[in-house]
């Protein structure tokens, strides 16, 4: 009859034992999850940063900007121009969804500030896309720069007279004279250019528009 009654306490002291143990593993378990999921993850390198912004690098697609802008002939001229915006920030593209009305307004304002007989040398127009870039990355306020003010490009200080094809001067006593000659486009400070360049690869760095490109540039 002992014996009888020792072999069910003996069962349920193994039963207890296991029950136990199984519960001592899944703490061990839980303790051991938690700690590789919640222990503090090491900070990527610089390497695996970069890596991590050429795998996310895309385009943003503006609606086309058409201005009017002053000229030395006489006649309206109009600026036409499409913009491409690089960016690695996979929250560019919403945050310049929502900012689009002050994106516009402020790129007008910069295209709006040129001339006719100076956007088509190429120094005006790297000055003029790094101004884009200055002022749409504080419009999104990602690098901490002050409001550019557009740099509007020197003027010559007579009209300039259309392009034609050289001419031989003429010969005295003929009676002919030869063509008015065409001033020549004022050169573009290069202080100003490596100023605002300089100053544009900052905000690159630093903001969320890492370049601006022109894929249409059109005067008419």
């Amino acid at each position: 009859m002992a014996d009888a009654e020792a072999k069910p306490k003996s069962g349920k002291g193994k039963l207890i034992i296991i029950a136990v143990v199984a519960l001592v593993v899944l703490a061990a378990a839980g303790g051991a999850a938690w700690w590789f999921l919640m222990r503090p993850k090491p900070a990527p390198t610089p390497a695996q940063q970069a890596a991590q912004r050429e795998k996310d690098i895309h385009f943003i697609t503006l609606e086309p900007f058409l201005t009017n802008i002053a000229s030395q002939d006489g006649n309206t001229h109009y600026l036409q121009v499409k913009i491409d915006l690089k960016t690695s920030d996979p929250k560019a593209d919403d945050a310049v969804k929502n900012l689009t009305p002050e994106i516009r307004n402020t790129v007008l304002r910069i295209l709006a500030s040129q001339h006719a007989e100076q956007v088509t040398n190429i120094g005006a127009r790297d000055l003029i896309r790094d101004q884009i870039l200055l002022a749409i990355n504080h419009v999104l306020g990602g690098d901490g720069t002050q409001q550019p003010t557009p740099v509007v490009m020197p003027v010559p200080s007579a009209p300039i007279a259309p392009a034609v094809a050289p001419v031989t001067p003429a010969v005295a006593g003929s009676g002919a004279s030869a063509p008015h000659a065409a001033a020549s486009l004022p050169a573009i400070d290069p202080k100003l250019l490596a100023a605002t360049t300089a100053a544009a690869q900052q905000s690159a760095a630093q903001g969320p528009i890492s370049g601006v490109y022109f894929t249409g540039f059109v005067v008419q």
